[in-house]
């Protein structure tokens, strides 16, 4: 169906505007930890942006329009190696462009919430505060080769050799789907390069969080989405499809807190989408939801799990009333005081740091909000309404180096000057033994050296907010061109982020979903045809 010149226009004008605005917005928050909303310039900046901004993208979306209107399907190379063989060949490919990294710091990256998670096993203690799936298997394998071997490093070397074959995997399985439509080998070897070369993907392969097999089960949840927007008869025709659906979802869900709203909330948009095939559909449905609640009830139950505490699920609150607390004191009701101090005490409040909330949110007297949560959000609501630019600043602030291409990750506002990019070290109970010093100082350079992330065109490779700036911008393509099923797919990075928004602080690990996902955002912005032919969505069927 053609687009209107009117639409394309509007389409391209509102992108501009939110591109601009993530500029002008991020420079200054990036710098001052603040955003003026009452200064002309900042506007003025902003409106400057956007009208630099709009004809870009229009032309950028121009050019993929027409290239897309040039490609055929199946735009083969003749290549006549097997699926099995070139999955197999990309995974030891990828292995081995990440094993340098490994030798650089054996027995593996040990740092972020991996001893949390390792203590939980060693004390008996398990919570949810972390997902549980993961602290079996990291406690599990550290206190297991322990005693089979006396030392923790065998289990952490183990952990990550595992993680290693399976994000290897996870990424062949999407360099070989390319194949699969009809990508040629340049096509492959640029997404084979992009994930071996890249340090991002280097770093996090060898690195314990929790994150990264999180990870490698959503792009394998999103791919599991485009096959079915892209042939529904074809997905729930094949048994093989339906169940690596159903394993990637669960994954998801139980690799991360977060992972279980977004996968909820893509089951009620597929269900609109299949309800053609909602007697097909609702059993998939009704298979993830169980394999969850039997992971949260009978096996929590096995292993005595204790709930995690609520403030989890309020740092973004916490933090906007800390800022107020640490900014406008001086005009706050006593009793209001009184009340926030039963909560979050004083000395968190004291060391409130716009970036993190950590420091505040770790004083949190649960049994104080307990007490009379109502009152709590009452006052939530009532300082909002009464320290707007206050509040919208601290949610500025506290996630701007997610969505600022410019930004320097220093959400840590470490005293010795580190930035916050990566965690490159072994924690205890991991003793750190460096094979490629020189490789060493390179990833020590690149995880805690700020200006390594200032260097010119860093960003391409460095910055979560690069990645989902082209992820909004394809997004608002296929919508503007009425490419609807390839809308699809994208929610998954894009429901990843709305959850990263109202975390704690902004890290890499929470929205690695960008960089994974790059070479397939590629791929379906410049040759949407290879997927879905006219890519148009038919809500009648």
């Amino acid at each position: 169906m053609e687009v209107t010149r009117k639409r394309k226009i509007l389409f391209g004008a509102a992108t501009g505007i939110v591109v601009g605005f993530l500029y002008a917005a991020g420079s200054r928050l990036d710098r001052y930890d603040t955003l003026n909303l009452l200064e002309a310039s900042f506007y003025l900046n902003w409106l400057g942006l956007s009208l630099a901004a709009s004809p870009i993208i229009l032309g950028i979306w121009w050019f993929a329009d027409r290239l897309g209107r040039k490609t055929e399907k199946g735009d083969r190379d003749g290549e006549k190696l097997s699926p099995l063989f070139l999955h197999l060949f990309y995974a030891a490919v990828l292995m081995a462009c990440w094993l340098p990294a490994l030798l650089s710091i054996l027995p593996g990256v040990f740092s972020y919430d991996a001893y949390a998670e390792w203590e939980q096993v060693k004390t008996g203690m398990i919570t949810a505060h972390h997902p549980v799936a993961h602290v079996l298997l990291v406690g599990g394998l550290l206190e297991g080769f322990y005693r089979l071997t006396g030392s923790y490093n065998a289990g952490i070397f183990v952990y990550t050799l595992l993680q290693m074959l399976l994000m290897a995997n996870a990424l062949a399985y999407t360099v070989t789907y390319l194949k699969k439509r009809g990508f040629g080998r340049h096509w492959r070897l640029a997404a084979l390069a992009f994930y071996g070369l890249s340090p991002v993907f280097q770093l996090f392969a060898i690195c314990t969080t929790k994150d990264v097999l999180f990870t490698a089960c959503e792009l394998l949840f999103m791919l599991s989405i485009l096959r079915i927007a892209e042939d529904r008869d074809s997905f729930f025709a094949r048994k093989k499809t339906r169940a690596g659906f159903v394993l990637a979802a669960a994954g998801t869900m139980i690799l991360r807190n977060n992972g279980l709203y977004i996968v909820l909330v893509l089951l009620v948009v597929l269900l609109f989408f299949c309800r053609k095939y909602w007697r097909k559909y609702l059993p998939i449905g009704a298979g993830i939801l169980v394999l969850y609640g039997i992971y949260v009830g009978p096996l929590y139950a096995l292993l005595s799990v204790t709930p995690g505490g609520v403030e989890e699920m309020l740092p973004v609150p916490i933090q906007q009333m800390a800022r107020v607390y640490h900014y406008d004191r001086s005009s706050l009701d006593p009793g209001d005081l009184e009340l926030l101090q039963r909560v979050l005490p004083r000395e968190n409040l004291e060391a409130y740091k716009p970036t993190v909330a950590d420091p505040v949110k770790s004083g949190f007297d649960r049994e104080g909000f307990a007490a009379n949560p109502r009152a709590f959000f009452e006052l939530w609501a009532r300082w909002g309404l009464e320290h707007p630019l206050t509040y919208i600043n601290s949610f500025l602030v506290g996630t701007v180096d997610f969505w600022y291409p410019g930004a320097v990750m220093d959400g840590y506002k470490d005293p010795y000057g580190r930035s916050s990019y990566f965690d490159y070290r072994v924690a205890e109970p991991g003793q750190e033994k460096v094979l490629l010093p020189g490789l060493h100082e390179f990833y020590e350079k690149l995880s805690w050296d700020k200006e390594a992330q200032r260097k010119p065109l860093a960003f391409l490779v460095l910055s979560p907010g690069w990645y989902f700036l082209l992820f909004l911008g394809v997004f608002m393509y296929f919508w503007c061109y009425k490419k609807g099923k390839l809308l699809l797919p994208l929610l998954v990075p894009l429901l990843t982020m709305a959850t990263a928004l109202l975390g704690p602080m902004a890290l890499v690990r929470y929205v690695l979903i960008f960089f994974y996902g790059f070479p397939l955002l590629a791929a379906l912005f410049l040759k949407p045809e290879a997927f879905l032919g006219q890519g148009r969505i038919d809500f009648t069927h």
